[in-house]
């Protein structure tokens, strides 16, 4: 897994190939997109399957990658026109001078239907928050939104976070890590949450000490992009919202389109928190994850959502 500082140096050394793209035609128009084969990310992929995409005259070609800091380096490097990723992300890419801008809100994160939560081994001894310290958690990513949803947590419950280990880990081997003590804790995505179910408890729903509702991942693009192809970035937002309302309301079917690129099995689809996506995108649905980044020292100074977000 690439970790986000490695990506935000190599970010910093790019050329902004992105801004030599032309303005599109207002016919058809080809467009890379960078997903991940993931609930939370998904979306692409039900447009494409479901043909949203081609009746907006979008010729959609989808590069999948295991974590969003793939697609963001391939989008600062010019392979790709549209990616998705995290708040954190995007905000140390700003940081970094890599002018990432959010079109389209993704997955959100809704303390009703929290798709990461944190899991300790089913037989671990840790009562309380407190009973972290001197242990470790494995997150999907460091100062990613797992890692943040987790020190949030533990900051709200007088952990001291110098004396805690967060290792970055993949979600498929956390629960493994758990079961043989590596680790005390763990922030794990579905589906492997329910995968996972005879190994692991849930301890908690940390991401939730963040807000109780947030955008956790949304859809972006370099500025210069945006600004050269405002017309296929509007049809390209219109259909992410499409696909929102559609995925939202037609679980059976977008878990067969899940299952698909995902190859998760049918008895963890029937069982997992299905991610719900959001039909919009306002500061409101990012601020709480920037003040807590700030807070937190995830970025070197408080990033305003204003700054990160461009509506085509």
């Amino acid at each position: 897994m690439i970790s986000r500082a490695s990506s935000l140096r190599y970010f910093a050394a790019l050329p902004l190939a992105g801004a030599s793209v032309g303005r599109a035609s207002a016919q058809r128009a080809v467009l890379r997109v960078g997903s991940v084969p993931a609930d939370p990310f998904a979306e692409a992929y039900f447009a494409q399957e479901m043909g949203f995409f081609s009746k907006a005259g979008l010729d959609v070609e989808i590069t999948s990658f295991s974590n969003g800091a793939g697609s963001a380096t391939a989008i600062a490097g010019g392979a790709l026109d549209i990616g998705i990723s995290t708040v954190t992300m995007m905000a140390n890419a700003a940081l970094h001078g890599v002018p990432l801008v959010y079109i389209a809100g993704g997955a959100l994160y809704d303390d009703r239907a929290p798709s990461a939560v944190l899991c300790v081994a089913k037989n671990s001894t840790i009562a309380a928050p407190k009973d972290f310290e001197g242990k470790a958690i494995a997150v999907g990513g460091i100062r990613d939104g797992t890692h943040l949803g987790a020190a949030a947590y533990l900051t709200k419950n007088g952990v001291d976070l110098t004396k805690v280990n967060f290792i970055e880990m993949p979600f498929p081997t956390m629960a493994a890590a758990l079961k043989r003590g590596a680790v005390a804790g763990a922030i794990i995505a579905e589906p492997f949450v329910t995968a996972s179910a005879d190994d692991v408890r849930v301890f908690a729903l940390a991401e939730g000490a963040v807000a109780p509702r947030f955008m956790a991942g949304g859809w972006f693009a370099l500025q210069a992009w945006v600004d050269a192809n405002r017309d296929v970035a509007r049809r390209f937002t219109a259909v992410i919202y499409q696909t929102a309302r559609w995925a939202n309301a037609n679980r059976a079917r977008s878990g067969e389109i899940l299952q698909k690129y995902s190859k998760i099995d049918q008895a963890t689809l029937d069982h997992m928190t299905r991610s719900v996506f959001s039909e919009s995108l306002t500061p409101a649905m990012i601020d709480p994850i920037l003040q807590w980044a700030s807070r937190l020292k995830f970025t070197d100074r408080l990033v305003s959502a204003k700054e990160m977000i461009d509506r085509p």
